[in-house]
């Protein structure tokens, strides 16, 4: 059970701070954010965590049942359109110079992140090992244990982008998030598309 704890929040963690779709949503928010940046990571953390935690619980319980290649080449094209979304938000964002760290930032965050986690195909294959071991209970708990870890790596993301656009030239900023957003998009398309 501790392995399956450890593990899980290990992955979460690690899940959390390397996916590029993570850096390219929360990336224009947090370079322009002055205020309490890791809460709104946390935010968007729970979101996420609440959406695998909605999509994987279901596929723990009928894995046998469903053709999981398929499951997850579909949550790869939502999860494109998700960040196609979640980059226009930005841009807009971005361009009514909003106060990204604002209370409101840190609500969209949680819906963001929600959407993200549902859509995730990549939560689909890091469940398949708790699931080939048979133990309903290791794979709750290294289910919950991920969501508690890449909640603490999303904070932790945010609060390193947010110093990180700190010591930027505010025009850097601008071009920064631009560039973020762009990129968001193009990663989106090719999810979507490929």
């Amino acid at each position: 059970m501790t392995s399956a704890v450890l593990f899980g929040a290990g992955s979460g963690a690690l899940h959390a701070v390397t996916g590029p779709d993570h850096v390219l949503s929360l990336g224009p928010m947090m370079l322009a954010s002055r205020r309490a940046p890791w809460r709104v990571g946390a935010h968007w953390g729970l979101g996420h965590a609440a959406g695998t935690l909605l999509l994987s619980l279901p596929v723990l319980c009928f894995a046998q049942a469903l053709h999981l290649p398929l499951l997850a080449a579909v949550g790869d094209r939502l999860a494109g359109v998700a960040l196609v979304a979640t980059a226009a938000w930005s841009y807009f964002q971005a361009r009514r110079d909003a106060a990204a760290g604002s209370a409101a930032a840190g609500r969209n965050a949680i819906w963001v992140g929600f959407i993200h986690g549902l859509t995730g195909a990549a939560s689909l294959l890091l469940i398949l090992p708790m699931v080939a071991a048979g133990s309903r209970l290791m794979s709750v708990a290294f289910l919950c244990a991920f969501a508690v870890g890449s909640t603490l790596g999303m904070a932790a993301l945010t609060a390193l982008l947010a110093r990180v656009g700190a010591h930027l030239d505010p025009r850097m900023v601008r071009r920064s998030r631009q560039l973020l957003c762009a990129a968001s998009a193009v990663l989106g398309l090719v999810w979507v598309f490929f």
